[in-house]
């Protein structure tokens, strides 16, 4: 059975909000994570996973939605393309501000063992 217009995009949205929710989760898990650096991994690594497999469905969907249905049948349910733009803006700017703040943390770390290396030096 051929899914409709009104179910790919009611299921990418549904996606998308899961997404989200998983990246404010794998957010908060990283930030515990400095916190409690012994119990990292497992927790982390099942969020990831998550986030790599929603990606991907999502994905897939947006990919079919587009293949099967053109502009015209699309335009009916304008409404609910927002939203997916209104999402897609959202993730985009969680994960540009996740990278940003990975980035900030490694250079960080690469000058804390800069240091460490020159005072043992010393």
């Amino acid at each position: 059975m051929k899914a409709t217009a009104l179910e790919l995009l009611v299921d990418i949205i549904d996606t998308s909000e899961t997404l989200l929710k998983l990246l404010d989760a794998s957010s908060l898990s990283a930030t515990e994570s400095e916190e409690k650096t012994s119990n990292i991994n497992s927790h982390y690594v099942d969020i990831n996973k998550k986030l790599l497999s929603l990606t991907h469905k999502r994905e897939q969907k947006i990919h079919l939605l587009f293949k099967n249905f053109n502009h015209q049948q699309l335009s009916v349910h304008a409404d609910k393309v927002q939203i997916i733009a209104e999402l897609d803006s959202q993730i985009v700017n969680k994960v540009n501000s996740s990278h940003k703040s990975a980035k900030f943390k490694i250079l960080t770390l690469k000058k804390n063992k800069k240091a460490i290396g020159i005072y043992q030096k010393s």
